[in-house]
């Protein structure tokens, strides 16, 4: 499955990456462990580009 890192914007298979969480209900892929960690320290700054469509 493709998935989009949230902090770095790159394309990359989900699969190849052993760095995820968790937050707010929606699984997090990404890139590098420094993503994740940038994500981690500050996670309302990038999340906002991955919200969930509703309605």
């Amino acid at each position: 499955m493709k998935v989009i890192c949230p902090v770095c914007n790159r394309l990359f298979e989900a699969e190849c990456t052993p760095y995820t969480t968790d937050y707010n209900s929606i699984k997090y892929y990404f890139d590098t462990e420094i993503c994740m960690l940038a994500f981690l320290r500050e996670p309302d700054r990038f999340a906002f580009k991955c919200k969930k469509n509703e309605g």
